[in-house]
């Protein structure tokens, strides 16, 4: 075989392994692998969101604990308890019933069925009624009597309720599906036994927590968790923890080795083939990489750079420019001015838009800027902000030239209230979330003021995300911009970094805006 034929094999050999997947045999299973596997509580099989109560609070979505009473599921949400009676994993329902009062109506409560609106939300066929115990008379005239020894109570729809606070000694709220209420037929003593058929009945309730990644983990053989190492889903596979699926990082893993070896093989043939496979493995496994990055972020609409062409009118109106890109006004479809920012001056592997993305997603403060979308795509990386008509901080407390005018805008009052908006601002990033952030370039170009002056701190491609509870980070290499760095960014030998090198960053741009000009920069 001639030199020709050798490399085109060779050639083709590599782009196959690039797109075939081949299992990796695994020493032993990943711990939490074994852990998170899906039980059976009788004839019903569970799986994420939901986890069973006695395994790692990693196998499920916080909140969706799940215990096994021996054939019947039972969900404790905050209270009372209740027994899941069908789960529709389809459509997100579980149908659920109060294990307090379905036995016997009679068993007096005054505890409300509840849900936590952050995790769970009523059906909308579910009908609020209320359940009266000890009463003498019954002020309703639409009410299910029933008789607990020599005491009435009433069952009562809430939409027939009477202003009038009725003659009970205890009332609960309860939840009974419509379709169930063919069963009261008449108001009399016989209702009793009715009543808790309803009630055992149940009602339902809908979950919101996101599975649609989880689909995609479990086809690639893996098992789903939440918040392994920090508050985020896990694809458990048998060899590791990865953040979306088994597949992609053993591709990647397979088309790397198969490369090395045909390296090894072209070495001493041809050059040249060798530079453009290794280009070529370069650019996909860095796209591998940032796919795996900001793959999840559900607070974020992903763009195309078509729609980015389309929202700028190509490019139409320039805002700044920076030493990451440009910054250019655009509108999206409904109207909204947005600010869009389109790196094209990245480092590597563009560690600072992923950063932006995975840090700025986790946010949600009056003080921070919304990242309303981005675009990734092949080598184009674009962030969409909301707009910000007055623009940055700096250009307020630098420009002299027209001093008297910007003295009028920035009273000392406006000054303060910005101030104390960007240090509200710096401990929401710091305690707020759920994850610590760090910024590192805390400087009057990175706060933007909205049409009230109202500040919000922004580009976050230096910021670092670490657990809460961890008070010094560590890394290679200083972050920030001179003048504003805290020393022990710079020098190692004087205290560890933590959230206290941007209060240092905060301090000297209070500094300047106190002063209106720029301190001078140690060298």
């Amino acid at each position: 075989m001639d030199l020709t034929m050798s490399s085109c094999a060779l050639s083709l050999l590599f782009i196959m392994s690039l797109h075939i997947h081949f299992p990796v045999p695994a020493s032993g299973e990943f711990p939490p692998f074994r852990e998170c596997a899906p039980f059976v509580c009788g004839d019903q099989q569970i799986s994420y969101p939901f986890r069973h109560n006695e395994r790692p609070s990693y196998c499920g979505y916080p909140g969706h604990e799940l215990g096994c009473d021996g054939h019947n599921l039972t969900l404790s949400m905050m209270s009372p308890e209740y027994r899941v009676i069908h789960m529709d994993r389809n459509a997100q329902v579980l149908e659920v019933a109060r294990t307090d009062i379905v036995e016997d109506v009679c068993r007096k409560t005054d505890v409300d069925t509840t849900l936590n609106f952050t995790l769970f939300n009523y059906a909308s066929s579910d009908i609020n009624f209320t359940l009266f115990y000890n009463c003498n008379v019954s002020p309703y005239s639409l009410s299910y009597l029933f008789l607990c020894r020599t005491q009435y109570g009433y069952l009562v729809r809430n939409a027939d309720l009477d202003p009038q606070s009725p003659r009970c000694n205890f009332r609960a709220l309860v939840m009974i599906a419509s379709e169930a209420l063919a069963l009261l037929q008449s108001p009399d003593e016989s209702n009793r036994r009715a009543i808790i058929e309803v009630l055992s009945k149940g009602f339902e309730i809908t979950w919101i927590a996101d599975t649609s990644q989880c689909d995609d983990c479990t086809k690639s053989g893996g098992r789903c968790g939440y918040g392994w190492t920090r508050q985020e889903f896990n694809c458990f596979c048998s060899d590791g923890v990865y953040s979306t699926t088994c597949d992609r990082q053993r591709i990647a893993t397979i088309g790397t080795a198969t490369v090395i070896a045909l390296i090894l093989i072209l070495s001493i043939r041809k050059k040249p083939m060798i530079r453009k496979i290794m280009a070529l493995v370069k650019q996909r496994n860095e796209h591998l990489d940032g796919e795996m990055k900001i793959e999840g972020l559900v607070s974020s609409r992903r763009y195309t750079y078509r729609d980015i062409k389309r929202i700028t009118n190509y490019f139409e109106e320039k805002l700044g420019q920076g030493g990451y890109g440009c910054v250019y006004k655009g509108k999206l479809r409904d109207g909204q001015l947005v600010a869009v920012k389109l790196l094209t001056k990245l480092k590597g592997d563009a560690e600072e838009f992923f950063n932006e993305v995975v840090s700025i997603s986790r946010t949600s403060h009056v003080n921070v800027v919304s990242l309303l979308g981005f675009c990734f795509e092949g080598s184009k990386r674009a962030l969409i902000y909301e707009f910000m008509p007055n623009g940055s901080l700096e250009k307020f407390i630098f420009n002299r030239s027209n001093a008297l005018e910007v003295d009028q805008l920035l009273s000392w009052d406006t000054l303060y209230q910005i101030s104390l908006g960007i240090a509200h601002g710096l401990e929401y990033l710091h305690k707020g979330c759920n994850t610590r952030i760090l910024h590192f370039d805390i400087k009057p170009q990175n706060i933007l003021l909205d049409a009230s002056y109202c500040p919000k701190i922004s580009d976050f491609g230096l910021a670092k995300i670490c657990p809460r509870e961890e008070s010094i980070v560590s890394f290679l290499g200083a972050r920030g911009t001179v003048g504003y760095i805290a020393p022990e960014l710079i020098i190692r030998n004087i205290g560890g970094v933590s959230h206290k090198s941007d209060v240092y960053s905060y301090g000297m741009m209070v500094l300047e805006m106190v002063g209106k000009t720029k301190m001078p920069k140690l060298q």
